[in-house]
């Protein structure tokens, strides 16, 4: 059996505006028109493509990557992409491939909030498709071995990896690979050569064709033929070749015949016997896993040259990851100085921003996490970032402050009105303590009379040494007397029980 598992990502980030004018509305995000053209120049193109091919073929299937913002940009401005997504869902064709709902690296600064992402596009995922999502990826398909516990231990069967020469050496990517020291995690790396073959549209995958019938001009177009040559050849390494695509594809290509290619290839790969379409799940149990592969340093499918970025793999750069006990480095493309310290300030915002339990204030601080920002580093870019993140801590410390107010309102309010409940308001269990000498059952003892109107059982005594005071019976006036035998405690520990008490 001779496998292609076809997986498009859809992501959206939510553009920032200009400047942050410091407003009520904090609206610090301009997406409309960016999403209006993605959508036109992308979007439709890729679901007529999938649609088109899931009613023509019963046997195609295949993946969506599909990000949190990208949902909710479609909610805003185009619901009926949810809807056809429901639909193609529905049919049992598509695998949603679950990743951090913000699109974030969350795991190399903050693993709880990575988990805490993960959970919540599961949720949205099964609230909106009745899904939840069985295979898991990081933003740029990025992978260690220390992501791979993490995702083995949250449950998923499998990730989907970018492919690298770096990691695999002589061994092909047309293989199921076991994670080194995880049970049953498997590894989809993705066939870079050949994904990258289209992206780029190689010379060698294109051919001459007219513009229309009736036109004489030509145009060099991607072939779905020779494409499926190269295909044969590759497959002589394996027989799962997973070919993973950005759908920025749909409108970079365009001219190149890009729709025309993939509806070329699904006909012709499906029309032998033996080739199959299958969704990630699927492509993870077409085969036994031929071995475990250990991936110590983050790998990825951003392409990057060796002297585009500065090697920064030191000391220095692990100082400045949140994370504790960092034992694993970003990608080379995203551990630069200025990264570093834009994530540090980002998450160092974390708990002021969670403890303000604001929601849009949350969801503003979660958007920031996406991946595209620590790409941006032109100075405005940056100065703009800044500024939001100034602007959320002001945010936080207002409501902290406004929380603060209200829980003293409530408070006084219901003193003044009499309904304080001793028992469950814990800023009014202070009780005015009076110092005597109370004589229980003949025995002299120094004890503690309270005016409280608790009972015996609901002073709570605390354990504080080893000797502890126990409670008496309770008098007639409900007064609650602590005794202690003088034979058993000297005159010094009197003191210490008498500071413990007056405390």
């Amino acid at each position: 059996m001779r496998v292609i598992h076809l997986c498009f990502q859809l992501h959206q980030p939510f553009g920032l505006r200009g400047t942050v004018d410091g407003g009520e509305d904090h609206n610090y995000f301009d997406t409309k028109s960016a999403f209006t053209k993605a959508n036109a120049e992308i979007y439709q193109p890729l679901f007529a493509f999938l649609e088109r091919n899931t009613q023509k073929f019963a046997g195609f299937r295949f993946s969506l990557l599909v990000s949190g913002s990208w949902l909710d940009l479609a909610e805003q401005y185009d619901t009926e992409l949810i809807e056809r997504l429901r639909k193609l869902v529905k049919l049992g064709q598509v695998e949603l491939v679950a990743e951090p709902i913000s699109h974030s690296l969350a795991f190399f600064y903050d693993e709880a909030e990575l988990t805490e992402q993960v959970q919540r596009y599961r949720a949205r995922i099964q609230k909106l498709f009745g899904v939840e999502g069985r295979i898991f990826a990081l933003p740029e398909l990025i992978y260690n071995d220390q992501i791979g516990k993490w995702a083995e231990d949250f449950g998923f069967a499998g990730m989907l990896v970018g492919g690298s020469p770096e990691v695999l050496g002589w061994h092909s990517p047309n293989h199921i690979y076991e994670a080194m020291e995880c049970r049953y995690l498997r590894l989809l790396f993705r066939n870079t050569p050949l994904s990258l073959a289209i992206m780029h549209a190689d010379a060698d995958l294109l051919v001459e064709k007219r513009v229309s019938e009736d036109s004489e001009e030509k145009k060099m177009v991607l072939s779905a033929q020779k494409f499926q040559k190269r295909l044969e050849l590759d497959m002589l390494r394996g027989n799962l070749v997973n070919l993973y695509f950005d759908a920025e594809l749909f409108r970079v290509q365009r001219d190149k015949g890009v729709i025309g290619f993939f509806d070329e290839l699904v006909a012709t790969w499906l029309g032998v016997q033996g080739n199959h379409f299958v969704g990630a799940a699927q492509a993870c149990v077409v085969e036994t896993p031929s071995m475990a592969l250990s991936v110590k340093k983050s790998v990825s499918w951003r392409e990057e040259s060796d002297d585009s970025y500065e090697d920064k793999n030191s000391q220095d750069t692990v100082a400045l990851v949140l994370q504790a006990e960092a034992d694993v480095h970003p990608p080379r493309w995203l551990d630069q100085p200025w990264q570093v310290e834009q994530s540090k300030a980002l998450y160092g915002l974390k708990r002021e921003i969670l403890a303000s339990e604001d929601e849009k204030l949350i969801a503003d601080w979660r958007r920031l996490t996406a991946l595209d920002y620590a790409l941006k580093h032109d100075v405005n870019s940056l100065e703009v970032f800044k500024k939001i993140l100034a602007d959320l801590k002001v945010r936080a410390e207002v409501v902290k402050k406004a929380q603060v107010v209200e829980i003293s309102r409530a408070f006084t309010k219901k003193r003044d009105r009499g309904n304080v409940d001793v028992k469950t308001d814990t800023s009014a269990t202070a009780v005015k303590v009076n110092f005597g000498v109370a004589r229980v059952g003949g025995t002299t003892s120094h004890a503690v009379h309270t005016t409280a109107v608790q009972s015996e059982a609901e002073v709570p005594v605390r354990r504080l040494c080893v000797r502890e005071v126990e409670p008496v019976a309770e008098e007639e006036s409900r007064q609650v007397v602590v005794q202690k035998k003088s034979k058993d405690k000297p005159r010094g520990i009197r003191k210490v029980i008498r500071k413990l008490v007056i405390e």
